[in-house]
């Protein structure tokens, strides 16, 4: 069974690339989004199992990374969110894991292996290699 996923990142090439990779380990992307508030919008229709989330966009409305990531995590709980960003120093990565996402990867070089293999903790099913 594939695990459904929403792609949250402000760029189009990193949507193009988690889609590819997302789906040759065994996600069905769902949706993505370009910034906060389209992906709340999609999370509310869609209810995805995983969200890659970039912390790293415009903010629409005053809905920004963090504020997303906190309404996911009071709407639903089980679902996992990764964070997918770039981080000028470690401690803001640990903030996210402070705040409620599973784990994150930095970009712009995303380690693919790393990825699968820790979203593999969450979701067994999927696989490690395309």
């Amino acid at each position: 069974m594939a695990v459904d996923a929403l792609i949250v990142d402000d760029s189009d090439t990193t949507r193009s690339l988690l889609r590819r990779r997302l789906e040759a380990i065994g996600c069905n992307v769902i949706g993505e989004a370009a910034n906060a508030s389209e992906a709340l919008q999609i999370f509310r229709m869609k209810t995805p199992q995983l969200v890659t989330l970039d912390v790293m966009m415009p903010t629409v409305g005053g809905l920004d990374a963090k504020s997303l990531l906190a309404k996911i995590r009071a709407e639903a709980p089980e679902v996992v969110v990764f964070v997918v960003s770039s981080f000028s120093r470690e401690n803001q990565g640990r903030a996210f894991l402070d705040a409620g996402a599973a784990d994150y990867v930095q970009k712009p070089f995303i380690n693919f292996e790393q990825l699968s293999k820790k979203l593999r903790k969450y979701f067994p099913e999927l696989r490690e290699k395309p």
